[in-house]
């Protein structure tokens, strides 16, 4: 038997051994795997698809996989594409530009980022281009476009520098800023704008495969796709709320009800709905492009601060809700995931769930509260009608024929005086008048 039990022991620590083994050679990429990682741009251009390439750009050079960046975009801020062009020059990895599937479109700050790409790639049906600048008037909802040389020039100096890094036409990339000139996958191909025309990604992947780029840190990197393992990276929480908050209808929207929220407390005296008014704006000055880390250290400081106030002042909870919510988002919106911050990522990742699991415990707690004071709230008064003969204490100075409060079963009381009362001295009740009650001091048994 206790050979048996030493086998057993044996295998087991085999077993873990050769797991471990196999993770470790998966993870530091032997040659019998090649990574590739894809993300999606799709819709708009805004603030959080900054963060979606930094993410991502970051996970691609952890594990060194290849990017493949599928875009489906009609263009966006010129601010943000600036951001998403700097960079992809400054990753340590290829950045595949793939516009996909059929029917997709790069249209705009689009092509600026297509362009940016060290390797540039459609699927047929899909076009690119049309890069001129406009403007949005929110008031009207007209577009007009910017002819401005003073716009124009820097874009198409941005363009025709990728271009020439890239060795594509420069020309065509003058001329999609300067004519909005558009171009299916057919054109591009033909006219030196893109390099592969592929119907899906498993084409790309094969034709990409072997392809020797050279980044914009000098250094060569040599894509090798044979037996790949594809991984799909959507971006972080941050990402998300970043992305939905940036949308122009959106966030106008949460900054006009910040706005008449804090002005409809200010004026109606109902401050507890300042700390969320004041939330509200600065996760619209978020979606407005001010800096996501500064505003989410704003957001945890308003929340703490409403918590507080309901911890020491209970009311009706709107407060401790409007914290717990507020503590919440701005954990969401830390850079848990990005590296380059003064302590590692593993660490940013222990903060983050201790800050959530300290939001869940604050929130069950609140709720308690809540659902204790709702619940006393809804009880029927004690006393009733007939009050004659209940005993309680004196909690104010009550002279002859004066008022004060009093106590009696947890319940507060004003109550007229029939003799002197002095704070602490029992009373008893002995009528009513109106809704105060008749009381004087109780003579009897102190033990009762």
């Amino acid at each position: 038997m206790r050979e048996r039990n030493r086998f057993t022991v044996l295998l087991i620590h085999v077993f873990i051994l050769s797991t471990f083994l196999l993770n470790n050679t998966i993870i530091n990429g032997s040659n019998s795997v090649n990574y590739v990682l894809i993300t999606r741009l799709n819709g708009g251009l805004y603030y959080g698809s900054e963060i979606l390439i930094d993410e991502a750009i970051n996970t691609a050079e952890k594990i060194n996989a290849p990017l493949i960046l599928i875009i489906d975009t009609p263009g966006g801020l010129l601010s943000v594409t600036e951001e998403i062009v700097k960079r992809i020059r400054q990753s340590n990895i290829p950045v595949i530009g793939y516009v996909y599937p059929p029917g997709s479109r790069a249209w705009s700050a689009g092509s600026i980022v297509l362009m940016a790409t060290h390797i540039a790639a459609m699927a047929p049906g899909t076009v690119t281009g049309a890069a001129q600048p406009m403007i949005y008037d929110p008031v009207t909802g007209q577009y007009r476009v910017v002819n401005e040389s003073k716009i124009i020039n820097p874009i198409i100096k941005i363009l025709v520098s990728l271009a020439e890094d890239r060795g594509r036409n420069k020309t065509v990339a003058e001329k999609i800023v300067r004519e909005n000139l558009s171009l299916d996958d057919r054109e591009a191909k033909e006219y030196g704008f893109i390099e592969i025309i592929a119907r899906n990604l498993d084409e790309l992947l094969v034709k990409i495969n072997g392809y020797v780029v050279k980044l914009d840190n000098g250094k060569s990197y040599i894509i090798n796709t044979s037996r790949y393992v594809v991984i799909e990276y959507n971006g972080s929480l941050r990402v998300h709320l970043t992305k939905a908050i940036s949308e122009p209808i959106v966030n106008s929207l949460i900054s006009t009800i910040s706005v008449l929220m804090l002005l409809f407390s200010l004026f109606s005296g109902n401050y507890s709905l300042i700390p969320l008014s004041l939330g509200l704006l600065v996760l619209s000055l978020i979606g407005s492009g001010f800096s996501t880390n500064l505003m989410s250290l704003i957001l945890l400081i308003i929340g703490s601060t409403a918590l507080a106030i309901e911890l020491i002042t209970p009311g009706f909870g709107i407060l401790g809700f409007t914290g717990i919510m507020l503590i919440t988002l701005s954990i969401s919106l830390l850079p848990v995931i990005n590296p380059g911050y003064l302590i590692s990522p593993s660490y940013q990742a222990v903060l983050f769930w201790i800050g959530v699991s300290i939001g869940t415990g604050m929130g069950l707690f609140m709720s308690f509260i809540v659902y204790k004071v709702i619940k006393i709230r809804r009880q029927p008064l004690k006393i009733k009608t007939s009050v004659e003969g209940y005993i309680g204490k004196a909690i104010d100075n009550i002279p002859r024929g004066g008022t004060g409060f009093i106590i009696i079963n947890g319940e507060y009381w004003r109550a007229i005086g029939l003799e002197d009362i002095s704070i602490g001295d029992k009373v008893i009740v002995v009528g009513k008048n109106g809704y105060m009650l008749k009381v004087r001091k109780y003579k009897g048994d102190d033990s009762e």
